[in-house]
């Protein structure tokens, strides 16, 4: 239940604290008095975009505040939901700051505005005129049946259900295209990964290759250096046998001088690196091979080297094993998107399948509430002064989406000579108004709203009608808390607390106020309601007659 509202900056209002009572509240005033702005304040604190320029003065911040008393089992999972403290009272805060900005708060925790719309659905139904016209809209009407049937959370799962369907399907479509397209390429990457593997790459090949190349095409001079290292080194007259000889004349200088060993010691170690460099010099040219045919094969593996690095654009063999194991990989790729798109697909029939199977039930319910619902809803347009009236639904079956597998459309009828028709063909805007307060009404009872907030919903109705309506909104005060915006002082009269809105035009800056009325004043404000400004008598003893019979 509401408790209370702060205004403060806003359009019409400069200041407003105003206490909201259970029952039956009724909001009057004239036209352009700013009732509307009431139910707009209320808007923005639950959640409303903020449209123009609502600031009353430009150069100071609008802030709205709303107490409300809530049922936990109503929002204690959305205050789990989002972290906010579940405090009694909730009091939601609307902020809009002169520079454009918007901000929101629950408890004086901040909030996205999508989480306060959300709590603010929870909290409060607003019925307007708009919406008696939205009446005639086929999905609007999908709407108060499954309201009616209480059929909110299957629905919730089902859109959850239906909207994750749809992300499978695109996924499922866009890896179709991805295997496509991967299929088309498939016999291309194959020919380039299996010229590549044929060519059994070795990293830093491309190097040695080029080393091992120039020796081939030298091997004739090569061998004839390494054997003259060989030959110059260890033959009869090489330097190893003049060595031994300078050794042998060294050693007897040592024996005279012994300063002379340390180079006997040099000599000698000169002498056996002089033999190893022989003898590797000897070893290296056994290994020259001056076979043609080895410098062709080298040759040959050379030439295919140079050719595949071009062909793919890098430096060194290195570079193609890369681009040999990406191709890998790729065509590895492929595969497995075969395989993800066989995996999604039978996902895909799974999901399908629960959405439908979901749907139906969804729609077994709303076919079994369709035929009491349209009863109930006859038999009060026949209290509401329509004693002829007809109503019921008409279902069909469509494509699954968003809210299931059925259309709905309401056929009614004013006039028993006249067959029942779509609600938007037949009904005048008076007739609207008590269809949608004949449903509301229902649908109000049918679950827990703790606040139904009707905005001149009794617009094209009077006299005895307006009485009947009056009544009804009474009862529905018994169950919940209901506020309603009226110019009929047949409804004014029937509620348990009567709030006046009045504009100032004689101030500096034209503004509204909004206060509750006390005994007598009520019947002040019934009599110019009946009367016009100029009061009778007549119209204040009818005014009391509305009070005593309410």
């Amino acid at each position: 239940m509401l408790r209370t509202l702060s205004i403060r900056n806003y359009l019409l209002i400069d200041e407003l604290d105003l206490e909201l009572g259970p029952g039956l509240t009724v909001i009057t005033g004239e036209t352009g008095s700013g009732k509307s702005i009431l139910i707009g304040a209320l808007g923005l604190a639950m959640g409303e975009r903020a449209d123009g320029n609502l600031l009353r003065d430009p150069a100071r911040r609008c802030v709205i505040e709303l107490e409300v008393e809530a049922d936990k089992e109503l929002v204690g999972p959305w205050c789990t939901a989002y972290g906010i403290p579940a405090e009694q009272p909730l009091i939601l805060r609307r902020q809009l700051e002169p520079n454009g900005r918007s901000r929101a708060f629950v408890n004086d925790t901040p909030v996205r505005l999508d989480q306060l719309r959300e709590l603010g659905e929870r909290l409060v139904h607003v019925h307007s005129q708009h919406q008696t016209l939205l009446l005639q809209a086929p999905a609007f009407q999908l709407g108060l049946l499954d309201h009616f049937c209480g059929q909110g959370p299957a629905l919730r799962a089902y859109a959850a259900q239906f909207r994750e369907w749809q992300r499978l399907l695109g996924e499922l479509e866009a890896v179709r295209g991805q295997e496509a397209q991967a299929q088309g390429e498939r016999d291309f990457l194959q020919f380039q990964f299996e010229e590549l593997e044929a060519a059994r790459l070795q990293r830093g090949e491309a190097q040695e290759l080029e080393a091992a190349l120039a020796r081939a095409d030298n091997a004739g001079e090569l061998l004839a250096a390494l054997r003259g290292i060989e030959e110059g080194l260890a033959g009869d007259q090489a330097v190893d046998a003049q060595l031994a000889t300078i050794g042998q004349q060294a050693a007897k200088a040592a024996r005279m001088d012994p300063s002379v060993k340390a180079l006997v010691e040099r000599l000698r170690s000169a002498a056996i690196e002089l033999k190893d460099i022989a003898e590797e010099a000897g070893q290296q040219a056994g290994k020259v091979n001056t076979d043609p045919r080895e410098a062709e094969k080298l040759r040959e593996r050379f030439d295919l080297l140079t050719r595949l690095q071009h062909k793919h654009r890098v430096e060194d063999a290195d570079g193609l094993i890369a681009i040999r194991d990406d191709l890998g990989r790729r065509i590895a790729n492929i595969g497995s998107l075969e395989e993800q798109v066989k995996t999604l697909q039978l996902r895909e029939q799974e999901l399908w399948k629960e959405l439908n199977s979901h749907a139906m039930s969804i729609s077994a319910a709303r076919t079994k509430a369709a035929g009491p619902l349209a009863a109930q809803v006859q038999g009060l347009l026949q209290e509401l002064g329509m004693p002829h009236a007809e109503f019921r639904f008409r279902m069909e079956h469509t494509e699954p989406g968003p809210t299931g597998v059925d259309a709905v459309r309401a056929l009614f009828s004013a006039n028993k000579d006249r067959a029942p028709e779509p609600l938007d063909k037949v009904a005048s805007g008076g007739e609207l108004s008590r269809v949608m307060l004949a449903l509301i009404s229902l649908a109000a009872a049918s679950r827990e709203l703790p606040t139904v907030i009707f905005d001149e919903i009794d617009a094209g109705v009077s006299g005895e009608t307006a009485h009947r309506i009056g009544a009804l909104l009474k009862n529905m005060g018994h169950q919940r808390q209901v506020l309603a915006i009226s110019h009929l002082p047949q409804i004014a009269s029937k509620a348990d607390t009567h709030l006046l809105v009045t504009k100032d035009h004689e101030a500096e800056h034209v503004h509204s106020d909004i206060r509750p009325l006390k005994a007598e004043e009520r019947v002040q404000a019934l009599a110019r309601m009946l009367s016009g400004k100029k009061t009778t008598k007549a119209a204040l003893e009818n005014a009391r007659e509305l009070l005593k019979s309410k």
